[in-house]
């Protein structure tokens, strides 16, 4: 059975994101939800705390974020939406698991273009290294993302033009 966006409980989460509401969208999380990062496989944010901390920092950190697309069930909604980091757009798919009580269980997500996500782990990898409490890290870890980002947006803006276009033959 496929819900409309209008009825989808995926409204709150959408909207919710969109203002920038935190405790909106924490709303619509169970209390052991599960969000599945889209910058390493290893990264996972676990519980209401963990994920709340996440949150407040991605929301601090894009502008713009729009959502285009909800299709799914009752229980699965996958939602695409753009976003502004800096200048920087970007392009993200999200996978929701909604338990039967309509709320959010398991997030999985997915940016692209790679710069976007790059740039994306270089804004995010301090904050929340903060949030840890441990010092030093967050310097280590931007000193780590950091030329990342760089290598690839300068990738995307002069190797990529080289790679698709033909040469005259």
């Amino acid at each position: 059975m496929t819900v409309h966006i209008q009825d989808s409980p995926a409204r709150a989460y959408r909207e919710a994101g969109e203002a920038h509401d935190l405790d909106a969208l924490m709303a619509t999380l169970a209390d052991d939800v599960v969000f599945r990062s889209p910058l390493s496989a290893t990264a996972s944010f676990r519980g209401r705390t963990q994920v709340r901390e996440l949150f407040a920092v991605v929301l601090d950190a894009l502008s713009e974020l729009r959502y285009q697309s909800d299709l799914g069930d009752e229980r699965t909604r996958m939602l695409t939406a753009t976003a502004r980091l800096g200048r920087q757009e970007l392009h993200e798919a999200t996978l929701l698991s909604l338990g039967e009580d309509g709320l959010v269980e398991e997030i999985t997500m997915w940016v692209r273009p790679l710069p976007a996500l790059t740039a994306l782990m270089a804004a995010l990898g301090p904050g929340l290294a903060r949030a840890t409490g441990r010092p030093g890290l967050p310097l280590l870890v931007g000193a780590a993302v950091k030329p990342l980002a760089a290598m690839t947006r300068l990738g995307d803006r002069t190797l990529v033009p080289l790679l698709t276009t033909k040469r005259p033959r």
